[in-house]
This record gives C-alpha cells, structure tokens and sequence, in this order.
C-alpha cells in the first residue's frame, strides 16, 4: 500500500516519523528503545542523517520510499536557505516526492494547539517560544542558540551544571551521583563539548541524569533558576494576553513538567499541556485538514 504521506518531527539530536497509510493506518517511530538520526541544517551532516533514516526505514518501512508527499517541521529551519538545505537532504530519500519543511516551533503549535491560540514552548536539547494564533505564528523573541541563549534548555541546565561541578558549588552528594567519588574528568569533559560535532547535545545528554536526583535540593534550585531565565524573556517578548495560556514540548519540558509549571505560574502563564511529542497532534492536524 503507497502511503498518503510521511510526516517528520526533526530535531537536532534525533527525529520521528509517521507514516500514514490512510484514515486507519499510522505507523509511528522510532519505537521505545529505538534512535532515529536527527538534523539541524545550520550545522550539521546532511549526509549521515539521509544515510540513517534511509536504513532505518528500509529495515522496517519500506513502503515509506513511495510517499507522493513528505512534510517535516525541523530545528534550525528558520530561514529560507535553511529550510531548502533540509529539502534538498530529505530530496535524497524521497527524490519524487512533493517535499514541505517547516520550523519545529510551526510543528509544535499545530500539534499541540491544533488551530487553537496560545504560546507553543519548545524545552529539549534548545529553547524556542512563539505565539500561534490558530493559524500563523508569531516569534518576536530572537533564537541565539547554546552559545548565547537556549536559557531553560538542556544544553543551557547542562552547561551551568558542569560549572557548578567545576567550580564547587556542588554538593558532594550530588557531585558523586553524577560523577562518581572522583568528580567530573576535566579533559573528557572539555573533549565532549569542545571537541564533539554536536556540542549542545553532549551538554544537554548531562541534564538528562538529573531527573532521578529531583529529590536534591541543588537539582530543584538549579533547574528552577534556569526556567525562571526562561520565563523572564518570556514576560519580555510576548504580552500578557499572549502568553497567558502556554503549551509545551520536548524532553526537557518534559522531564521537568511539575518545576517548568511553578516557574511559569510564578509569572503568571498557565501551562495547560505538555507532550512528549508533537507528533500524534500533527498526524491529527493533517488528517483535519489534509490540504494544509
């Protein structure tokens, strides 16, 4: 059977896949446990994540290849000239069909909000806010990425971490969690974010060893001061109306959903959904309306 379409959610460090066969039929993946190559067009290696997606499907999608339309919503696509690098690699798996790429902010608005309003919060490996009116989004606040921004991200909660580690302002109860009775290794550490092809992913892959630690008083305090950064330039760049009613994605939203709720309420937004993944609402948002 040819599928109707194959729908993408592209991150930078990994990605998932729909394949909609038609009304009843929708295959989603990775399925737990599995990885999928993701790719950011700023920077990274259109070559491998092409490579990885075609032998991940192959082995267990083939009929994915004869898709007459590809949509995906990825990370870093913000520009035109990013948005055509995308293309031009989904173009060497699906070198026929009808190829759309849009923001992984769009992706999230639709699929979290549907054609609903409300201001669509991204917390994974980066940040990124916007506010979806039902049908466009506005983004008023600037993406500067892990070197100057991404505040409340992985990355963001992982470089000050490895600072507080550094630095000693740990604890050693928790330094020894995360590390061991010898600390954090200086030169491996260094190597991992200096040296790595992908930089904020190794930052951000710190943050994720913190979640069975929530019951320290150093891990509330560190990941409620970066989502309280987050929420300032939230209260900065969206009025009061805009950013009343917020929804959110990502492994770290999350991950962290109950703290990332406080530091909003704190400011006076409400979160009212969180999803692991805006996939499913996407799948739903295109079978709505398949023209869109």
């Amino acid at each position: 059977m040819t599928p109707v379409q194959v729908i993408g959610e592209v991150g930078g460090s990994s990605s998932r896949w729909a394949v909609v066969h038609g009304p009843d039929q929708v295959d989603l993946f990775p399925a737990k446990g599995e990885a999928v190559p993701g790719f950011n067009p700023l920077n990274g290696d259109a070559t491998l994540f092409a490579e990885g997606i075609s032998t991940y499907l192959m082995e267990r999608s083939p009929g994915a290849f004869r898709s007459p339309e590809v949509l995906v919503y990825g990370a870093g696509c913000g520009s035109a000239d990013r948005k055509a690098r995308m293309a031009s690699a989904l173009g060497g798996i699906w070198p026929n069909a009808r190829i759309h790429v849009e923001t992984d902010l769009l992706g999230a608005a639709r699929g979290l909000l549907g054609t609903e309003q409300g201001l669509v919060l991204i917390l994974g490996t980066g940040m990124n806010a916007g506010h979806f009116d039902g049908r466009q989004l506005f983004r008023p606040m600037p993406s500067l990425g892990w070197v100057l921004g991404d505040e409340g991200s992985g990355a963001d909660i992982g470089r000050t971490l490895l600072q507080d580690a550094f630095y000693r302002r740990m604890p050693q109860a928790v330094s020894e969690a995360l590390f061991g009775a010898d600390g954090p290794d200086l030169d491996l550490v260094l190597q991992e974010v200096h040296r790595s092809p992908f930089p904020a992913r190794a930052l951000a892959a710190r943050t994720a060893l913190l979640a069975p630690l929530l019951h320290e008083t150093y891990v509330i305090d560190l990941v409620r001061s970066r989502f309280h950064a987050m929420a300032e330039l939230l209260v900065t760049f969206f009025t009061p109306e805009q950013r009343a009613s917020v929804v959110a994605t990502g492994s770290v939203a999350w991950g962290f959903r109950e703290l990332l709720a406080e530091c909003l309420l704190d400011r006076g937004m409400t979160l009212t959904a969180v999803e692991r993944d805006p996939l499913p609402g996407l799948v739903r948002y295109h079978r709505a309306s398949p023209d869109r």
